[in-house]
């Protein structure tokens, strides 16, 4: 009859266990075979003691027999110990995202107990009440540890880093609130607790109840030179249960300024954006592209601050002119997403060479001289602007002024270059290359080479053309006076 109840009640504590892993069935074995060990060694005991009384057995039999049943309780005990410890279990109820007003991304992890080892379950070891930790008999998990750890690289991205639960009675519920440090979609939960340690894989919810759009950029400032572009990266975050068409706008940049919403991935352009369903984030480029000239709106090296938001049509049509100038209180009242920007316009220094001809034709023993005229094309200073030239072998040049200083945009300044070839310059043609180079900011100009062509040719002896033209005279006079006489006859 006793060992049918032993095994009614090893049944009644298989039964809540049937669902559980595979290392728990196998503590259950054990458990029956520890249990049955422990029946035996109390039932011999318990004879034992019966036949000490009766001096029909040695005191060293009975010595044996007790320190049998207290290793077999020993036994037994521990694996009680493990199936309980194993009933402690906390689920996650929630995992939400959320923002505050400030801007601070924050989670919230809503956890609950599911404990087993309720008093009913615990009721079935009363025998062994002794051996139970507090936390077995009051029905609480004790010192449970939280923390959110980046999946990809293993670190915690939540602060604090640790939140501390001190219990967490049967049934009930406690939250952990951290503040992210790394914006993301998904991260790991870790719960410490118990002398065990899980860790889930979560996809983070979104709390409905705040209905909000947010918008961050990691590249909210940006320098970009006159006529050329600029590209700022834009999240897109809904924080809302709504399907609203957000409408994208740009607001208090110059009218010289152009702007425009792109998706990164088709290169398309947007005014207006939806999300799809189970989707709440969305990657956006902004381009900005600057006039080629500045003026008293596009000012070089003054920073333009901008806004980009994402409103509904109904926002958008309270809000009137949107050419208008908002200010920062304007732009905090409206209700949706956005983002303050900065682009500071930055002067290109760009060299234009001119010569009237490049193209010299001289005697020997002469030299050329030329006009170079040296234009600032650019938006921006040039500075410690030089001219050179790549001579041939034992020719010399004179450039005069050899530096000019400073040049602002749309000025001009004159070089004279004389070009020297030596006294023994062979006949034919030479190239020479002019160079320019000048400075912006201590960062050197480029500009194009000037290839300067020379035709040297041979120098005609004075004395020799005198004497061929006076014979050339004297022929023409004789046969004029010889003309003369011939027609007198």
């Amino acid at each position: 009859m006793k060992k049918l109840k032993v095994a009614i009640l090893l049944i009644v504590l298989a039964f809540p266990l049937l669902a559980q892993t595979e290392s728990e069935a196998t503590i259950i074995l054990d458990l029956k075979k520890a249990r049955a060990s422990f029946e035996l060694s109390k039932q011999k005991y318990e004879n034992n003691k019966k036949l000490i009384d009766n001096k029909a057995i040695s005191e060293d039999e009975f010595n044996k027999s007790k320190n049998e049943l207290l290793s077999t309780e020993v036994d037994y005990q521990k694996l009680i110990l493990r199936l309980v410890a194993q009933q402690s279990y906390i689920t996650i109820d929630k995992a939400v995202k959320y923002q505050t007003g400030k801007g601070d991304k924050k989670v919230r992890i809503v956890l609950r107990s599911t404990l087993e080892g309720n008093q009913e379950f615990l009721n079935q070891f009363k025998d062994h009440f002794d051996i139970f930790t507090p936390e077995m008999r009051s029905s609480r998990i004790y010192n449970i540890y939280v923390s959110l750890v980046n999946i990809q690289d293993v670190t915690i991205i939540g602060t604090p880093y640790e939140f501390h639960v001190p219990y967490l009675e049967l049934g009930s519920t406690a939250s952990a609130d951290f503040t992210l440090l790394k914006d993301l979609e998904s991260l790991q939960v870790s719960l410490n607790y118990g002398g065990r340690i899980d860790k889930k894989n979560i996809y983070l919810e979104k709390d409905a109840s705040a209905n909000a759009i947010d918008l961050s950029s990691s590249q909210f400032s940006q320098e970009a030179n006159l006529g050329a572009q600029a590209t700022y990266d834009l999240a897109m975050e809904r924080f809302s249960a709504s399907d609203d068409v957000y409408q994208l706008v740009i607001l208090n940049l110059p009218r010289p300024i152009n702007a425009e919403f792109n998706d990164p991935e088709t290169n398309a352009r947007l005014s207006q954006l939806k999300f799809n369903q189970g989707i709440n984030m969305r990657k956006l480029a902004i381009k900005v592209y600057l006039p080629e000239r500045d003026d008293e709106e596009v000012v070089i090296d003054k920073p333009i601050e901008f806004y980009a938001i994402a409103v509904t049509k109904e926002t958008l049509d309270k809000m009137g002119n949107i050419d208008k100038k908002f200010t920062i209180t304007d732009v905090q009242n409206i209700p949706g997403g956005k983002i303050k920007l900065e682009i500071i316009p930055r002067g290109v220094g760009r060299i234009e060479v001119r010569a009237p001809s490049l193209y010299h034709e001289i005697k020997t023993g002469d030299s050329v001289k030329m006009k170079i005229t040296v234009r600032n094309d650019g938006t921006r200073r040039l500075d410690n602007i030089a001219l050179s030239c790549d001579n041939p072998l034992n020719w010399k040049s004179n450039i005069v002024p050899e530096v000019i200083k400073s040049l602002e945009p749309g000025k001009e300044k004159s070089v004279m270059v004389t070009i020297i070839p030596p006294d023994d310059v062979s006949v034919g043609a030479q190239e020479i290359k002019i160079k320019t180079e000048a400075f912006v900011n201590n960062t050197r100009v480029q500009s194009d080479d000037k290839n300067v062509r020379i035709q040297v040719e041979a120098k005609t002896p004075i004395l020799g053309t005198l004497f061929l033209i006076l014979l050339l005279l004297g022929i023409i006079v004789g046969i004029v006076v010889f003309g003369i006489k011939i027609s007198r006859r």
